[in-house]
């Protein structure tokens, strides 16, 4: 019986010897579902989005006037001519004098060019494309050349900016006017609707391995994922304002942000190595025994 049982610790040397060599470094993570993780292998933060479409019906001729002026724009650079601002200046400075209210430089200038509107667009190839591209010329020319906080400002130096503004938007007029009216008709029987996608950070989760790490609370596992096993991860699950995407058609509008880092799953825990241990030993004894039978 003593010769057996020498044997059976004999044969169970080797197996001490591989079970004892040293694992890499791990701990139990009781923020991120209690998990045993080692510092060794991959894991990723995968962030998540609520986006919310929304569509309505719009002005089809209002729609149209955006889309084809942003068309023809790079064809249509028409600068102010000193005709104009000089006989724009004195007639500016005049009514903003005598205005109740100090006028801003963008104001004028909308008002100045919009005020020709009608009378251009009488004769025009498609009255109602002009009378929609027209306004829509001179809002986003004096848009791009005037201010609409300029009140203060003397009158004499702010008829100056508006004058310019004005004189350049009835310059591109005609050209945007022409140049809309080749796709008019078109664009009214394709642009129907404005979508407006807007998406917030509903937080995310923490996956290793392809494995999602049941925590509670993305924060603390983080930390104690930093503090135990060494391993950094960028965890943002802060709710960020309302991203708003305007489209002309319906699009999806989900987005993905993932940030890389390093932890992975551990070998198995300590007490199941422990039950490992035990069953081989239980395997080998009944190998000898076995064996002495016969």
């Amino acid at each position: 019986m003593k010769r057996s049982l020498s044997n059976l610790l004999m044969s169970l040397a080797p197996v001490a010897a591989i079970l004892a060599i040293p694992t890499p470094a791990q701990a139990a993570l009781d923020s991120c579902g209690g998990i045993f993780l080692s510092a060794d292998a991959s894991c990723e933060f995968h962030k998540t989005q609520d986006c919310v479409e929304t569509c309505k019906t719009v002005s089809v001729e209002e729609s149209c006037a955006a889309q084809l002026y942003t068309t023809c724009d790079a064809g249509c650079t028409a600068t102010a001519s000193t005709e104009c601002t000089d006989t724009c200046s004195p007639v500016c400075v005049d009514d903003c004098t005598k205005s109740p209210e100090p006028p801003t430089s963008d104001k004028i200038c909308k008002d100045d060019c919009i005020a020709d509107c009608n009378t251009k667009c009488e004769g025009a190839k498609s009255p109602e494309c002009c009378a929609k591209a027209c306004p829509y010329t001179c809002n986003k020319k004096c848009e791009d050349r005037c201010h609409d906080d300029d009140q203060a400002v003397e009158c004499t130096p702010k008829c100056t900016t508006a004058c310019t503004g004005t004189c350049t938007s009835k310059s591109n007029v005609a050209c945007q006017v022409d140049c809309q009216t080749t796709s008019w008709e078109q664009c009214k029987t394709t642009t129907r609707e404005e979508c407006t996608t807007s998406c917030k950070d509903k937080g995310g989760a923490i996956v290793c391995n392809g494995e999602f790490l049941n925590a509670s609370n993305l924060k603390d596992c983080a930390a104690e994922l930093s503090a135990k096993v060494s391993i950094d991860l960028n965890v943002d699950v802060d709710v960020a304002a309302n991203v708003n995407v305007v489209t002309h058609a319906a699009s999806n509008g989900v987005t993905t942000t993932r940030a890389k880092t390093g932890c992975a799953f551990s070998p198995a825990r300590p007490d199941k190595d422990k039950s490992s241990l035990f069953a081989f030993a239980a395997l080998a004894g009944a190998v000898l025994l076995r064996r002495r039978s016969r």
